[in-house]
């Protein structure tokens, strides 16, 4: 019977010491070459041919839906973008992008699994189509022109309605 004490006073300060060694080594220890060089996390978003539209890095452009129209001093067109993500996630990524990129959120509409978002500046303005499935789509309409204001219906020589 003493023997068996003797073994179980054994196992438990040899657990004891041996899981006290372990955790003083590890957190004293250098880290190891692997660790020094892990990769910088990849960003959150990809640019887009829009100025100041990003999108979040977790989506891929379909390029079949996608039309872009590019001048000297102006852009716009669709661009759809997929991937598996979720729609409220989605729908909070260009809520706080396009606000931090100085677009203003003029409006929201929500209808069953989809969401459309409302956004416009002084040169422009984009909607964002999200629809929520297996394989979430974005589609994100927009026009801006590129050398500042949008020129007022009298500079263009149209005649506004009376």
């Amino acid at each position: 019977m003493r023997k068996l004490y003797l073994v179980v006073l054994f196992l438990f300060l040899g657990l004891a010491f041996g899981c006290t060694t372990t955790q003083g080594t590890t957190s004293k220890s250098t880290p190891s070459p692997e660790a020094a060089q892990t990769p910088p996390p990849e960003p959150i978003y990809t640019e887009t041919e829009f100025p100041d539209v990003v999108v979040p890095s977790e989506l891929t452009v379909d390029q079949s839906k996608t039309l872009i129209v590019r001048t000297q001093d102006y852009v716009g067109g669709v661009l759809v973008v997929k991937g598996r993500v979720k729609a409220r996630s989605v729908e909070e990524f260009f809520k706080n992008q396009l606000q931090a990129r100085g677009w203003e959120l003029v409006g929201s509409i929500y209808h069953h699994r989809n969401i459309l978002l409302s956004f416009r500046r002084t040169n422009g303005c984009c909607m964002i189509y999200i629809t929520d499935s297996f394989n979430t789509e974005v589609q994100i309409w927009a026009s801006e022109t590129l050398t500042g204001q949008v020129p007022a219906p009298e500079q263009l020589g149209h005649d506004t309605l009376r």
